[in-house]
């Protein structure tokens, strides 16, 4: 396990015992295709037939199940409808690689490329092959070679996991019974920072995934949470309580200094880097009720995002699409909710239908998709909501699942 040595904390043998332990807990990958349609799929994404595959059978079907849960294709069982044609074909020599072709209609050059991956992984090959198509027709990134951390209650505590961007593949990254939530990922996937509650304190910690250690990087008295780290994974935006006020700061990660950018008798929580790192969007109650509001990375006055009246939670902003996703109720539930940052107004657009509890959002890599905490009843479960039309697929089963974070894509 995860043992506190100092601020510093290794990871013994432990892992794959956990990680084992919590992949019965998620999904296979027929139950990660369940999909709930808002609107037509044919109204939304473009058709798709696989037309013909060499190789064996159960590349050729998850090849299926990630053209499927990459929410960019309608795959079709047959080539009437489709708008596009795809043959491919596995290979093992010289290495393991996929040789794809897509076809539009039956006019026009196929679009074709030869996909290999250097992680021993056939999966992780789908993966980037489908984002390599995503890529090659839509001009956008994809989704697929992609992680989720998030915070998983078990045994009266909570743990950091992660997993494939379809559920898949669940790995344990903390140990250390207790409460360790709201993870955030550095720009490549290689670490992350969380939140670690004790019944005395709380700090924020990075954990790096590749050389397996820990340390703390904030632990003043008091509140240390809500960190996130800017899109060049220098800088931690996060909240502190000092001066027995719960305000916002800037930490640069390698030495710890500081920058007070807010300070005011609100409580401050759940910052968000924007696309070029200049800004950053939180949370604050000084209008009487949680809303978010805007500040330069290197202080200033801060302005409201959105006028309206609702409580508004949990910014994530897109570094692709410019947008802010959030979760936000006047009555009954949570829902989730985007703002263009692009748009000359900032008006709040509803994005889930109502039933269950929507919190927590975070951006997929492609800024089309979010990864939502779902809750219903007293179960929570991860969801893929689509930002576009609506759909919604299921990434976990349902369970103690929250605070997700969707890393960018790496290789």
């Amino acid at each position: 396990m995860w043992k506190i040595i100092g601020n510093t904390m290794k990871l013994s043998s432990a892992l794959g015992l956990a990680a084992t332990a919590l992949f019965s807990l998620l999904p296979s990958s027929s139950q990660a295709q369940h999909v709930t349609i808002t609107k037509n799929a044919m109204a939304s994404n473009p058709g798709l037939y696989l037309a013909d595959f060499k190789g064996p059978a159960d590349i050729r079907s998850r090849l299926l199940k990630v053209l499927t849960q990459s929410d960019w294709f309608t795959v079709l069982p047959t080539p009437d409808g489709a708008t596009y044609k795809l043959q491919a074909s596995y290979v093992t020599a010289p290495a393991p690689a996929l040789e794809m072709s897509l076809t539009a209609g039956t006019a026009g050059t196929p679009i074709s490329f030869r996909q290999t991956t250097r992680r021993r992984s056939d999966d992780w090959l789908l993966y980037q092959a489908v984002d390599t198509l995503i890529s090659k027709v839509f001009k956008n990134p994809g989704l697929c070679a992609s992680n989720i951390a998030f915070a998983n209650g078990r045994q009266g505590f909570k743990e950091i996991f992660s997993c494939n961007f379809d559920g898949t593949n669940a790995r344990q990254v903390t140990f250390n019974r207790s409460i360790s939530t709201e993870p955030s990922w550095n720009p490549r996937a290689t670490s992350l920072v969380y939140t670690l509650y004790s019944s005395t304190y709380t700090d924020v910690v990075l954990a790096d995934l590749v050389n397996q250690r820990q340390r703390k990087i904030s632990e003043f008295p008091g509140l240390n949470a809500a960190a996130d780290l800017s899109p060049d994974g220098l800088w931690a935006a996060l909240c502190l309580s000092r001066d027995r006020q719960v305000e916002l700061y800037r930490m640069r990660v390698s030495d710890r200094a500081l920058t007070r950018l807010t300070s005011d008798k609100a409580v401050e929580s759940s910052p968000t880097w924007s696309p070029n790192g200049s800004q950053i969007c939180y949370v604050s109650d000084k209008s009487g009720k949680p809303n978010l509001y805007v500040i330069s990375a290197g202080g200033g006055s801060a302005q409201r995002l959105i006028a309206a009246t609702a409580e508004a939670v949990s910014p994530c902003w897109s570094k692709v699409s410019n947008k802010i996703c959030f979760a936000t109720k006047s009555t009954g539930d949570y829902s989730l909710a985007i703002v263009d940052m692009n748009a000359s107004s900032r008006e709040a657009t509803m994005i889930t239908p109502e039933g269950g509890r929507w919190e927590s959002p975070s951006w997929a890599p492609d800024g089309r998709h979010i990864v939502s905490t779902h809750q219903v009843g007293n179960k929570r479960e991860l969801c893929m909501v689509d930002s576009w039309y609506g759909r919604i697929m299921k990434i976990t089963t349902a369970g103690d699942y929250s605070l997700p974070d969707w890393s960018e894509l790496h290789d």
